[in-house]
This record gives C-alpha cells, sequence and structure tokens, in this order.
C-alpha cells in the first residue's frame, strides 16, 4: 500500500512537472532580434528580450545608445516628459507601424532633434515584443552618443 501512493505521488509529480514544461518559455519564445544601423552603415544584430526596451538592448550589447529608460508612467521619472533625445532613433518604415502608438511627451522630445523622419522614435519608449522580431533601426549620426564613434 505504501509503495503504490508513493507511486501515485511520483506520477502526480510528474503530472506537474510536464505541465510546467509545457507552460515555461523557452530563449526562443522571449528572444528578439535587433538590427541597429550605425552612421557609418556598419550593421549590428543583437538578441534583446521581449519586454525590454530597444534602448536596454542596445545598451546591453554596447551598442552606442545612450539615454534613460522610461517608466509605464512618464511622470515617475521624468516630472513633465523624458529628459533626452539622445536615444533618437530611425525606425525602418516596415516595422514602424507595429510599434504603440507615440506619447505627447515624445513627440515633444522628438522636435529638440534636428533631423526628425516620420519614422523617428526614442529607443527608450519601443517596448520589445515577438511581433518586432527583426526590428530594425538606424541610428543618426547627430546622435550624441555616436559624434566620433565609428565601431
Amino acid at each position: 500500500m505504501l509503495r503504490a501512493g508513493a507511486l501515485a505521488l511520483r506520477r502526480g509529480s510528474l503530472a506537474s512537472h510536464a505541465a510546467l514544461a509545457r507552460s515555461a518559455s523557452t530563449v526562443a519564445d522571449v528572444t528578439v532580434n535587433c538590427t541597429f544601423i550605425k552612421p557609418n552603415g556598419k550593421r549590428t544584430t543583437v538578441p534583446g528580450r521581449v519586454g525590454w526596451s530597444l534602448l536596454k538592448t542596445a545598451q546591453h550589447h554596447d551598442v552606442g545608445l545612450e539615454g534613460w529608460e522610461a517608466s509605464p508612467s512618464w511622470s515617475e521619472d521624468y516630472g513633465d516628459g523624458p529628459a533626452t533625445a539622445a536615444d533618437h532613433v530611425v525606425v525602418a518604415k516596415e516595422w514602424f507601424d507595429k510599434l504603440a502608438p507615440m506619447y505627447p511627451e515624445e513627440e515633444k522630445m522628438l522636435g529638440y532633434v534636428e533631423h526628425v523622419t516620420e519614422t523617428s522614435r526614442l529607443a527608450a519608449v519601443i517596448k520589445l515584443s515577438k511581433e518586432l522580431d527583426g526590428i530594425t533601426v538606424y541610428i543618426p549620426p547627430e546622435n550624441m552618443s555616436f559624434k566620433g564613434y565609428n565601431a
């Protein structure tokens, strides 16, 4: 009787483990490939994670973007909005419509950027999702972190 109970417990444990394994994400499930085109034309593709910002991904891989992470509520970190446009990127047109809408604060900050395009965004507010796997962005030469940087 004790042996039958131990076997049932082990089977239950295996069933729980199998259910957990089916629900667990794999690395591929949470990886989003991002390509950064630097001012010198060099393309760098790096893996990001679902939920990270494009800025965090760039900084994690030392791509060369400056800036600070945006919080879910602009006012928590920035008061009236972001304090810099150093993380300005130009999103490839085929990816632009897949992004979340622009906050008014982001639009205002981009007003200070010299060469804004219709697909300009701040990397800090682009949150990665699987839908953005393969996103390509151009880092403009006036981006402060790229002055004199051609690696």
